[in-house]
């Protein structure tokens, strides 16, 4: 886990990041595969929370991607965020959210 954050953020925002990051993590534990490594990152780049949670794990195709990615795009666009999954079989999985948070 690596974060490099200036401050806090809202309740509304970190709780967001952290349930997020969970389910991405518990959804790596269950498919990426024995041995998979996982990273969870947490950065402010531009204006923008950033977390990142990569696997080198199984991978997917993501047009069956579960209930569990819908609840984080549901989560993060309460809070004005955006998701984005990227992964293959046999290429791993990176779960990466965006959120506008003030500079």
């Amino acid at each position: 886990v690596e974060v490099d954050l200036p401050g806090r953020y809202g309740q509304d925002v970190e709780s967001c990041v952290y349930f997020c990051c969970l389910e991405a993590v518990q959804n790596a534990g269950k498919h990426a595969g024995q041995g998979a490594e996982i990273l969870v990152s947490v950065t402010l780049t531009d204006s923008l929370l950033r977390f990142r949670v990569s696997d080198d794990g199984a991978g997917f195709d993501t047009g069956g991607a579960g209930a569990g990615f819908v609840n984080m795009r549901d989560r993060l666009g309460a809070v004005g965020g955006d998701l984005e999954v990227v992964s293959a079989p046999g290429a791993g999985t990176t779960v990466t959210g965006t959120i506008p948070v003030p500079s």
